[in-house]
């Protein structure tokens, strides 16, 4: 690289340029499902301007292009090899903008951890991820299934308005008002139309919600899974849950089976009535529930230990007894995988599928499905290992959510879309970045619309 451009471009940001020398690049290099990264430059970018410096700089130098939030994306594309990565931690800032409507503003560099901790002081929280160093920008992006999903819907219904940056190196402010095709598009359709630097969400009045875990004897796992899912149909929306099987990782960490909850309010009386029958689902081994504020129900994600995940998600319209059976055929033998169950409807379900990129409404649950595999496993090897552990499980599950995928292939990004919803936002790709300028991502091949004869 031209030595003389990169100083030339570095004088001409606020932010930092972050070269393969610097103290902190090992640091910076690297995010939650890729060790091995070693881009050319890192640019922890400050003000909008340097945003559209470093896009330009990228294009001049052909280098590929990622874009970091907090780098929990299970692709690994937050990061990469021999390109420029857009850093956003300095964009990490919380702020009421109005206390009686509780309008927020989330810079897409903050954590969620954090942020929840800041709207806390103002009895606000969101609908948000469930780990504290998940990334507001990714998971906001992806459309975001949290822990108030029942009650308030996903983080996209809660978002209101986003700062970004384009291909072109405009800024502009989008809304339901302003560029409304790009403000459909940026809910749900992740990172494909643009650096996204703030989202201003409608927060919730919230101070404290009732939740952890039950962990119940894995011998009943049929019968627990069936009875939870059975009462998430009918449970109140304040309530939402996470059936997990784990399968045992090593000889100090076997099989296991689950339950997460969150009841979204400080009525203890409320909360312990509808929290009541996930006690009565089986033998419970252990369980944690308790009265918190909403931000401690966010967990740090726990260290990797030299794996990386391979992952998959659907979405399934009836947790009926053929599926059920499936999950309990499969729990503990050689290979499979972590199953996730997350219980949606309530809240997410009112809203039109139409309205959002996020088009999966009319769904019972989300599934995910995730692989632990050495860091250094061979591509070839890790694609082999993700469809041998979804094989059994992918006949159950309609289309993807997006934040559940490590795979970015085209037909893993068609799934995560019914047809309809990925033409349209391959339209507005094609109006915002028709070069495919931001194509490290679970990308949309812009496809500009038919014009009349």
């Amino acid at each position: 690289m031209d030595q003389l451009a990169l100083a030339s471009f570095a004088n001409r940001i606020a932010g930092e340029v972050i070269a393969p020398d610097h103290a902190a690049y090992d640091d910076l290099r690297t995010i939650v499902n890729r060790k091995d990264a070693r881009p050319s430059l890192i640019v922890q970018v400050r003000t909008h301007d340097d945003i559209a410096a470093a896009i330009r700089f990228s294009a001049e130098h052909q280098l590929r292009l990622a874009v970091r939030s907090g780098g929990h994306g299970l692709t690994g594309l937050a990061t990469n090899d021999g390109g420029l990565v857009i850093d956003l931690s300095h964009f990490d800032s919380v702020e009421v903008l109005d206390a009686s409507s509780q309008l927020v503003r989330i810079g897409a560099g903050a954590t969620w951890g954090n942020a929840a901790k800041a709207l806390a002081a103002h009895g606000l929280a969101i609908s948000s991820g469930d780990t504290q160093s998940v990334g507001v920008g990714g998971l906001t992006l992806g459309g975001g299934i949290g822990w108030l999903v029942r009650k308030y819907g996903l983080t996209i219904d809660s978002l209101v308005a986003a700062e970004m940056v384009t291909a072109d190196g405009r800024a502009l402010r989008v809304s339901a008002d302003e560029h409304p095709d790009l403000f459909w598009a940026l809910r749900g359709g992740g990172g494909n139309f643009g650096v996204v630097t703030s989202f201003d969400f409608r927060a919730q009045a919230i101070s404290s919600v009732t939740g952890g875990m039950i962990i119940y004897d894995v011998a009943e796992l049929g019968s627990v899974l069936t009875k939870w899912a059975t009462y998430m149909r009918t449970a109140p929306e304040e309530l939402s849950s996470t059936f997990v099987a784990f399968p045992g990782f090593g000889p100090n960490m076997p099989p296991q089976i689950f339950v997460l909850v969150c009841y979204a309010g400080a009525d203890e009386a409320a909360a312990n009535d509808a929290i009541g029958p996930l006690l009565q689902l089986g033998a419970v081994v252990q369980q944690n529930i308790a009265l918190k504020p909403y931000h401690m129900m966010l967990e740090e994600a726990p260290p990797a230990m030299g794996v990386r995940m391979v992952s998959e998600s659907g979405y399934i319209k009836s947790l009926d007894e053929d599926v059920i059976g499936v999950i309990t055929a499969n729990h503990g033998r050689a290979g499979t995988p972590v199953i996730q169950i997350r219980s949606l409807g309530g809240a997410l379900r009112r809203v039109d599928p139409a309205a959002t990129a996020y088009a999966w409404r009319d769904y019972e649950a989300a599934f995910w499905s995730v692989a632990l595999v050495p860091n250094d496993t061979p591509q070839e090897q890790i694609e082999q290992i993700r469809q041998n552990a979804w094989r059994a499980l992918k006949p159950l599950t309609t289309g993807a959510y997006m934040n559940f995928l490590s795979d970015a292939g085209e037909s893993s990004v068609r799934d995560a879309y019914p047809p309809d919803t990925y033409n349209r936002l391959a339209r507005v790709k094609a109006l915002y970045d028709p070069a495919n300028v931001f194509n490290q991502n679970h990308n949309i091949q812009p496809v500009p619309a038919l014009q009349p004869e």
